[in-house]
C-alpha cells in the first residue's frame, strides 16, 4: 500500500463515482493536456462546472474490453515480477493533502521488496488496427497514456511506475503484451508541467471561466 499520500475508501462503485466528482483523476489529465482523443478540455471543464454530463461509457466496446482484460493482465504482470508485492483497492481515491483535488485511483498498487520504494501499475488494453495505432505503442506509450501516468505520480508521491499493455488486431487472432518503466526522477519536467497545467484549469474550474481549448498540449 502507497503509505505516501491521503487515502479515501468508498464501499461501491456508486459512491466511488460520487467522490471522484471532487476534482481531477488521471483519467482526466491528457484532456487538460489538450492531448485526449476522446473528450476536449472544454468539455472536461463543462462537466466540471456541472454544465454538462460526463459521458455514458458502460457498453462501450472498448471499455468492456478493457474491463474484460484487467484482471488477467494485472495476473501476469504480478508472476512476471515477483519483485513487488502487487494490491488493488478498486474503489479507493488517493491524494496529496496540499492538491484534494488531484487524485487518482490505481489499477494495482507496488512495494518493491528490495527496497521498500512504493510505484504505480497501470494496465491497459487496446485494439491496434492500423500500422499507425502500433506505432503509437514503439517503445513508447500514447502520449494521452502518459500524462495519466504523470498525474498519478503527483497524486500519489509514486517512486516509479509500470505501464502493462496487451495489444490485439482488429479480428483479435494476434496480441501482445508489452511493459514500459517510468522512474519518477528521470520525469521531473514532465510531471510539473501536467501539474502546471492541472492548476491552471482547476482555476478555470473554480471561478466558472471558460477556459481557451488546448490543442496538441499547446497554451
Amino acid at each position: 500500500m502507497i503509505v505516501s499520500c491521503e487515502r479515501l475508501h468508498f464501499d461501491d462503485r456508486q459512491s466511488w463515482l460520487r467522490g471522484r466528482r471532487r476534482g481531477l483523476g488521471a483519467s482526466d489529465a491528457a484532456s487538460v493536456m489538450g492531448l485526449s482523443p476522446w473528450k476536449s478540455n472544454l468539455q472536461l471543464w463543462l462537466e466540471k462546472t456541472g454544465q454538462a454530463q460526463g459521458l455514458e461509457l458502460d457498453g462501450n466496446e472498448a471499455v468492456e474490453l478493457g474491463k474484460s482484460l484487467e484482471s488477467p493482465v494485472r495476473q501476469i504482470f504480478a508472476v512476471k515480477h515477483p519483485e513487488y508485492e502487487v494490491e488493488y483497492y478498486p474503489y479507493d481515491i488517493l491524494y496529496q493533502p496540499e492538491r484534494p483535488w488531484l487524485f487518482a485511483t490505481l489499477d494495482g498498487e507496488l512495494l518493491e521488496k528490495a527496497t521498500g520504494r512504493h510505484g504505480i501499475y497501470e494496465g491497459k488494453s487496446s485494439r491496434c488496427g492500423k500500422r499507425s495505432d502500433w506505432a503509437k505503442w514503439r517503445g513508447q506509450v500514447p502520449s494521452y497514456y502518459f500524462c495519466q501516468v504523470c498525474h498519478q505520480m503527483l497524486a500519489t508521491g509514486a517512486d516509479f511506475a509500470w505501464l502493462a499493455a496487451f495489444l490485439l488486431n482488429l479480428e483479435g487472432d494476434a496480441c501482445e503484451y508489452r511493459e514500459y518503466y517510468f522512474e519518477r526522477s528521470e520525469h521531473t519536467d514532465d510531471i510539473e508541467l501536467v501539474l502546471e497545467r492541472e492548476i491552471r484549469f482547476m482555476g478555470y474550474v473554480q471561478s466558472n471561466e471558460m477556459p481557451p481549448i488546448v490543442l496538441n498540449g499547446l497554451n
